[in-house]
């Protein structure tokens, strides 16, 4: 009907224009998602090669991080209940006052914090001295066997005409669980 009443002209033109649009649907519908499907994919791949690459190192290295990884173990590892860690960083840090000449005033103990692999031990002391024994002090804490840091520190002078300071720190030692 339609169609019976178009010249030769318009019915070359309509095809055109119907071929046009069915391969634009097609394009649209079909070629177009299955493409963007393997784009995606093909991205995926490229990142879990990546990924690959970067697990085979690790396996390669596998030995020398193992032997590395022993070197310091010793002192990331606890070897004790958490009060037998707290009284081994209460001695060091006793210990360590002692060869610096500090006075330490009030020691506290914090209760020992679990986070994901690790355990973290925290103390919190006031200690009096010169300024060149807390340097010392804070030197030896910062450098001793049990991988001891000072996370915070305040100082404060005791008297105006003496050399004499005041510090309060928290000290803290991370253990592998």
């Amino acid at each position: 009907m339609f169609w019976d009443k178009l010249s030769r002209k318009e019915k070359i033109g309509m095809s055109f224009a119907l071929a046009f649009l069915v391969v634009a649907g097609l394009d649209r519908l079909i070629v177009n998602p299955i493409r963007t499907q393997f784009q995606r994919v093909d991205q995926a791949i490229k990142i879990s090669e990546k990924k690959l690459g970067h697990d085979l190192r690790n396996v390669h290295l596998k030995d020398q991080i193992a032997e590395e990884f022993e070197k310091f173990v010793e002192y990331v590892e606890r070897s004790g209940s958490d009060e037998e860690e707290v009284a081994k960083i209460l001695g060091e840090i006793e210990s360590l006052a002692r060869q610096s000449k500090v006075y330490l005033v009030d020691v506290k103990p914090q209760a020992p914090q679990k986070v994901d692999f690790y355990k973290e031990y925290s103390v919190e002391i006031e200690a009096e001295g010169e300024i060149a024994d807390l340097t010392t002090f804070l030197h030896h804490i910062n450098t001793s066997a049990q991988l001891l840091r000072v996370e915070k520190l305040r100082l404060n002078a005791k008297e105006e005409e003496n050399k004499m300071l005041k510090s309060s720190m928290l000290i803290t030692k991370v253990l592998v669980l």
